[in-house]
């Protein structure tokens, strides 16, 4: 259980048991419990805020569409909404803490984000993801802020184009496909739909989530081959991203393609590093409704500058020889 809904629960039976105390007369049995309770509770309520969360966990509440109450859910439906929930998390994660990401293929940090349906809570219908076995509580600690990322991010999506479009500006593009199955899977199921992380209780009615959906299937995502010459930066290693300065406009910062290997990068390093360089990119960029763009780059192959061919009509002429010595 989250601490928002812990903490609801709480308040709940808090309030319950003080309606209770108010209402019935002194009972020599029941009253002097009913009031520990009462105590207890109010204890437990002042401690919540100071406890911190040490398992990722989420809660994703749904009602109406593909939900019959708290009794069951599409099959369907539960399956895509969890795939890219998962996906969402594992891609912010992984480009928040290792660096650029790559268009397609595995991602760095996978084992540490895999989350597991642990529970169905009540409450309409409930899915209860998390960790249950945890041993890496400093992975843990990240995975539940990136898991927090991600409910601003749908949040912002259901609000506004300005929300929508600073909230995708902190985010890697990788992110942005799941966000957009998520959105297109919950409004197709035409209910409603509340998010609990931690803290963060997230809430998108049937009407909020019209809204992300007409502003996210506005967005367009477009890949392109780019080729163009500039001094190559250098790859590092272990986070897989690279640095590239064109001979026209601003630094470029993006991923290896797949198919660069370890020894690959290396020898580039070796060979074009602070040298002059054509590069070919992928480029994908994402364009909101607005017109305003987010480029993403990931780097194919380099190659060296072809030698300069000298003008026309130009002969050249070898040099002569020094004199001989006498």
């Amino acid at each position: 259980m989250t601490p928002t809904r812990l903490r609801q629960s709480l308040e709940a039976e808090l309030a319950g048991l003080t309606a209770l105390l108010e209402s019935t007369p002194e009972n020599p049995l029941a009253t002097p419990l009913m009031r520990s309770r009462v105590e207890e509770i109010e204890t437990a309520l002042r401690e919540l805020p100071v406890q911190k969360l040490q398992h990722p966990e989420a809660e994703l509440f749904f009602s109406d569409g593909p939900a019959i109450g708290s009794e069951g859910i599409e099959i369907t439906f539960a399956s895509d909404v969890l795939n890219s929930y998962q996906n969402m998390v594992t891609n912010h994660y992984a480009a928040k803490h290792f660096g650029y990401l790559r268009r397609t293929g595995r991602r760095r940090g996978e084992e540490e984000t895999r989350l597991y349906l642990t529970a169905l809570p009540l409450g309409s219908f409930g899915l209860q993801l998390s960790q249950p076995h945890v041993t890496d509580f400093f992975a843990a600690g990240n995975v539940s802020i990136a898991m927090k990322d991600i409910s601003v991010l749908l949040e912002s999506t259901a609000e506004s184009d300005d929300a929508f479009e600073a909230a995708l500006a902190q985010f890697n593009s990788r992110v942005f496909r799941p966000l957009k199955r998520f959105i297109t899977t919950i409004h197709a199921g035409g209910g409603s739909c509340r998010l609990l992380t931690g803290e963060k209780e997230t809430s998108l009615s049937i009407e909020k989530i019209t809204e992300a959906y007409q502003r996210i299937s506005a967005a367009i995502t477009d890949d392109e081959e780019i080729t163009m010459s500039g001094v190559f930066g250098g790859a590092h290693v272990f986070s897989g991203d690279f640095e590239f300065q064109p001979d026209q406009g601003s630094l470029i910062s993006g991923a290896l393609g797949e198919e660069i290997t370890e020894a690959k990068a290396i020898a580039w390093n070796h060979d074009f590093t602070k040298r002059h360089a054509i590069a070919k990119m992928i480029m994908t960029t994402v364009q909101a409704r607005t017109g305003n763009k987010k480029p993403t780059y990931e780097l194919v192959t380099l190659k060296h500058l072809p030698e300069p061919e000298p003008p026309k009509g130009h002969v050249v002429r070898p040099r002569p020889l020094p004199p001989a010595e006498p």
